[in-house]
């Protein structure tokens, strides 16, 4: 293990796979840990934003990533209740505040993704 800060090395990380500026970071609105970067966005369902209503009548508007290093994966994955069909999810929170910021999918085929809320991040855009 390295003995670079936990932030340098998520910034290393971000860095490393595609030429991100650090202009395209997306951080935790909390803290300002460095979570995902605009390059790491992906489409599910032929969109990038989507908007849900979870059983408690809350309303959540999420981004979907295919990476976002700066957070940690949180609980048992469950169908219970998830927004994407064939997916389990997990919650993921900040790896520096613990604040949730959204949460991370997956099926049975080992694809992946972050669907992340906005209003919980922030972008130097």
């Amino acid at each position: 293990m390295s003995n670079l800060p936990i932030k340098q090395l998520v910034h290393d990380v971000l860095f490393q796979l595609e030429d991100s500026e650090p202009s395209e970071l997306i951080s935790c609105l909390n803290c300002r840990q460095a979570i995902t970067a605009t390059n790491y966005r992906t489409r599910v369902n032929d969109q990038h934003h989507h908007r849900f209503v979870n059983p408690d009548g809350i309303i959540f508007d999420v981004c979907c990533f295919h990476s976002a290093p700066g957070t940690i994966i949180n609980g048992e994955a469950t169908a219970q209740y998830c927004w994407f069909q064939g997916y389990r999810w997990q919650y993921a929170h900040c790896e520096h505040c613990a604040d949730q910021l959204g949460w991370f999918y997956e099926n049975d085929r080992n694809e992946a993704f972050f669907a992340l809320i906005p209003s919980a991040l922030s972008s130097k855009n």
